[in-house]
């Protein structure tokens, strides 16, 4: 007897084991997730943020700060960002560790190295969790960019497709460095990296004024701008044979072939009646040997409407015109070559074209076809594209039809951080000018960009330099761990690189000048679950309710019995957010004066006592912290 491989493994769990079998994809990327060691997935704390005014820059003008360097780990922040700003983010742009297996990638305080066996499992599972999260900060137009290296690329993009099913948009390509860095052995040059893009529908790329492009005026066709485009598009005289016909100028009487490789753009009232005919009298094609199918006028205009309109342009002809006067002139002619060509300069009459007895006896005109396009309102405004190529600041790639973005190279990215800190203190970060560039075509003003992988946090500087050179409120959170190890216990990667650099920009260091901007610093605190209603701290749930109410942050003041919070500059009707910790007499005598400004819209541990000692119409008041509680997201779907 045959002992199976299957026969110590209970019925119930072989169940469970060939139910998720059949549970996988059956096209798409597969990693060894039960495997290896995850992140807390019970989801059995609650994550509160404690603001250190120490390290934050002085607030704004309004009292408050609008920018965030939140230090923890980004699992953390990502879970409280999605109970504050779901929905609110239109940038997500991220340079995550590449996976090099060079200590570039500390996964639960631990490097992961290239002989680990798992080590392209556990970087998936690390990233998948933290990009399902970040799915849900997204503004209905946002975006994701993230940098990646080419031996990475295949694998993220895949993982990218099941976390956004749908919203793949593309990549950039962008050229590191200029030395040669290559493979000898096989000569080949790997200077590149990607960066990939997804976005939800709203989202478009924001690409300079397009101007008026090849839109002109010609006296000869008015006063308003026009432009001249081909009448052809892509398909042959077989697969789009109701395409294929003749056009003869009204003028001077000269006739104009399709080409057969190229067809007209537009249908022919004229060939849709012949065509239907032949077909009648004729089933079989001669040419093709295919049964002739009846034509159809098409939902656009036809040849014939442009035609009378006077839109097609038909141009001054330099040379006599082509006349075959027999068939055997005309067959002689394709023989050596001497026929119309198209602007490639392949012949337009060749054997085996259908009606070539047509062309015999009438002029054949050399030139080719265009149509009259008059600028409308859209095109008055329109944008240029944004190319998918990155290039170098000096490179000479200049393209009319398409915004190219220009980079620095790798090295420089470096030595901006040379500058600011008299030493290499962070290994391989971007050169500014390229998340300059990113954030510029995906976000405009009053927008918000987040990077939950902030490194030594170029891309809160990106922000603050456009919002210097537009005038724009663009604002940032930047999410950056410590990075300490068992080796390097003190290691503060967010405090000592991302904040510092932060903090160095907007003083101004050394010749340049100081970049107007701001930001709160704020760490992430695990609660107990059960035990968050009792743990958190008052300051812990003003700054949870302001994030989640969207006002400018303010700290928490125990002199004052109630903490308040203006309406946003853009909403002025939202009213005022209010927190009064302890109900008291002096807490009554607060909200009072502060319900005189206006509605309020108030949060207390015991919102009843209030209710009965105030009840007026324009005052609302929820229990907290019980609602952050309840909308704090404890359930993850997909993990």
């Amino acid at each position: 007897m045959t002992t199976s491989r299957y026969s110590d493994i209970p019925r119930e769990e072989l169940v469970r084991l060939l139910e998720r079998r059949d549970a996988r994809r059956s096209l798409g990327l597969v990693w060894e997730r039960e495997r290896i060691a995850r992140d807390n997935t019970d989801n059995d704390d609650f994550i509160a943020f404690d603001l250190d005014a120490t390290i934050s820059t002085a607030p704004s003008l309004d009292g408050g700060w609008k920018n965030l360097i939140i230090e923890g780990d980004n699992w953390d922040a990502l879970r409280a960002l999605r109970l504050t700003h779901a929905g609110r983010v239109k940038c997500i742009l991220i340079d995550p560790p590449y996976n090099t297996g060079n200590k570039d990638f500390a996964y639960n305080d631990s490097f992961v190295g290239k002989e680990d066996r798992y080590r392209q499992s556990v970087w998936l599972e690390f990233l998948y969790r933290r990009l399902l999260l970040a799915r849900d900060l997204l503004t209905e137009d946002g975006v994701v960019l993230v940098c990646i290296n080419d031996e990475n690329r295949a694998l993220l993009d895949l993982l990218m497709q099941q976390v956004f099913p749908g919203m793949r948009l593309g990549s950039f390509v962008w050229r590191t460095k200029d030395t040669n860095n290559s493979d000898k052995r096989r000569n080949w040059s790997g200077v590149h990296e990607h960066v990939l893009v997804f976005a939800n529908p709203g989202f478009g790329f924001i690409g300079p004024d397009a101007g008026p492009g090849k839109f002109k005026v010609r006296p000869e066709f008015g006063d308003e701008p026009v432009r001249l485009d081909p009448i052809t598009k892509a398909g042959t005289f077989i697969s789009r044979p109701h395409t294929y016909y003749p056009i003869q100028n009204p003028e001077t009487g000269l006739w104009y072939p399709c080409a057969p490789n190229r067809v007209w753009a537009f249908w022919s009232e004229e060939e849709v009646k012949r065509s239907n005919e032949e077909a009648k009298a004729e089933p079989i094609d001669p040419v093709t040997g295919k049964r002739r199918k009846i034509a159809k006028p098409g939902k656009d205009e036809p040849i014939e409407h442009y035609l009378r309109a006077r839109e097609i342009v038909f141009p001054a002809e330099t040379a006599d015109p082509f006349f075959y006067a027999t068939r055997a002139e005309l067959d002689a002619a394709i023989a050596r070559g001497d026929v119309p060509r198209d602007g490639k300069g392949r012949p337009l009459l060749r054997q085996g074209l259908p009606r070539l007895d047509f062309w015999v006896g009438k002029q054949i005109a050399r030139g080719r076809l265009s149509r009259i396009v008059r600028m409308t309102k859209e095109d008055e405004t329109k944008r240029k594209p944004v190319g998918s190529w990155i290039g170098g600041l000096n490179e000479d790639a200049a393209d009319d039809e398409t915004e190219m973005l220009r980079s620095d190279r790798q090295g420089v990215g470096t030595a901006e951080i040379e500058h600011l800190f008299g030493e290499q203190i962070f290994s391989f970060p971007k050169p500014l000018s390229l998340i300059r560039s990113l954030v510029q075509v995906t976000t405009q003003e009053g927008d918000l960009v987040l990077d939950f992988f902030a490194g030594s946090g170029t891309t809160g500087q990106a922000v603050l330099s456009l919002n210097d050179e537009d005038e724009g409120d663009r604002r940032f959170i930047l999410v950056s761990n410590t990075e300490a190890t068992a080796e390097e216990p003190e290691k503060n990667l967010c405090r000592d690189v991302c904040a510092e650099r932060i903090r160095k920009v907007i003083a101004g260091h050394g010749d340049a000048e100081p970049l107007p901007g701001d930001f709160a610093y704020l760490r992430t605190r695990r609660l107990d679950w059960d035990d968050a209603p009792y743990d958190l701290m008052p300051d812990q749930v003003w700054l949870l309710l302001q994030l989640r109410h969207q006002r400018s942050l303010r700290p928490f003041d125990p002199t004052r019995a109630v903490q308040s919070s203006p309406p946003p500059s853009d909403d002025p009707d939202a009213g005022q957010l209010a927190f009064i910790p302890d109900w008291s007499e002096a807490a009554e005598g607060a909200l009072r004066e502060l319900l005189a400004t206006g509605p309020v819209q108030a949060f207390s541990p015991a919102p009843g006592a209030i209710r009965a000692a105030l009840d007026l119409p324009h005052l609302a008041i929820e229990a907290a912290p019980g609602r952050l509680m309840d909308e704090f997201p404890r359930v993850i779907a997909g993990l």
